[in-house]
């Protein structure tokens, strides 16, 4: 699974895997990309787009396997599914590694819930950081059915069974039982920050509205540690670890390297398909009412 960054003078990749699971480890960090929205599902197969939780904590686990001294969490992601980003935030704390997150365009709502478990954060000035909230999409075509003469009718065993279905509007029950859902999941997201931060619930909850900030502003309040790329991430490991690193071990499943290349040829393709495959994301997330995202 491991892939060596490629830097000039880097030895063989025979040599680098040799060294990853000597005693050299302890002086390589590992680094794996939480990238895309944070998707609930798993499978066989990598997705085309975002990250799951499997794929990550199996890396996890092989950066601990292999006896690296740290670990670098790169993130470009708006968020995501709740279970799935709690998930991945939980083993990066149980891993025990040294972790320092990343975040370079985006690490916003189910992706800072994963970068405030590592240890450190170091993200760009012009970052976009926070967005600590939840929502729940519904889709409400009653109208449009009955301008149709379409209607709806359901069988039920339980007086919420279909709530939430997109055929009838929701009524005031279903409306504060749904709020009351996403209330008590806000307040674990900011309980959650506030431990993984070392932050007063009360000082969370003022800026745990949903709203984003630029990473210089997000330091200035606690979401972010420092600010810079590449180079002040790695430093941030090594102080933490108080060692100096002799390299970046990317941590790639070859899989994925496959179908990101077969999604590169595919964004080629001709506008039909690429009509096809916008109708694909539509009904993939209007069916995905009920969830829950942060």
């Amino acid at each position: 699974m491991g892939k060596m960054s490629k830097r000039k003078g880097t030895p063989g990749a025979s040599l680098l895997r040799g060294i990853a699971r000597g005693p050299m480890a302890s002086r390589i960090i590992g680094k794996v990309r939480i990238t895309g929205p944070v998707l609930p599902m798993s499978s066989g197969y990598p997705p085309l787009r975002g990250t799951v939780p499997d794929r990550i904590i199996q890396k996890i686990k092989w950066a601990k396997g292999r006896g690296l001294r740290a670990l670098i969490v790169e993130i470009n992601s708006p968020g995501g599914a709740v279970v799935a980003s709690k998930e991945i935030g939980d083993a990066i704390k149980a891993a025990g590694l040294i972790t320092v997150a990343w975040i370079r365009d985006v690490g916003a709502s189910g992706a800072y819930w994963i970068a405030s478990a590592c240890n450190r954060i170091v993200a760009d000035p012009c970052s976009t950081v926070g967005s600590i909230g939840v929502f729940s999409p519904h889709l409400e075509i009653s109208e449009l059915m009955k301008k149709y003469g379409i209607k709806y009718e359901g069988f039920k065993s339980g007086n919420f069974k279909d709530m939430g279905v997109p055929f009838r509007k929701s009524n005031e029950k279903e409306k504060k039982l749904i709020t009351e859902h996403l209330r008590k999941l806000h307040d674990i997201f900011i309980k959650e920050i506030a431990e993984n931060r070392g932050l007063e619930m009360k000082v969370v909850k003022k800026i745990s509205q949903g709203q984003v900030y630029l990473g210089e502003e997000a330091k200035r309040i606690g979401l972010v540690d420092k600010l810079g790329g590449r180079e002040e991430v790695v430093r941030q490991c090594e102080i933490a670890g108080n060692f100096r690193s002799l390299m970046v071990v990317d941590i790639e499943d070859f899989r994925e390297e496959f179908f990101s290349i077969l999604r590169s040829f595919f964004s080629d393709a001709p506008l039909s398909a690429i009509r096809q495959e916008f109708a694909r994301g539509m009904t993939d997330f209007f069916s995905s009412q009920g969830r829950y995202f942060l």
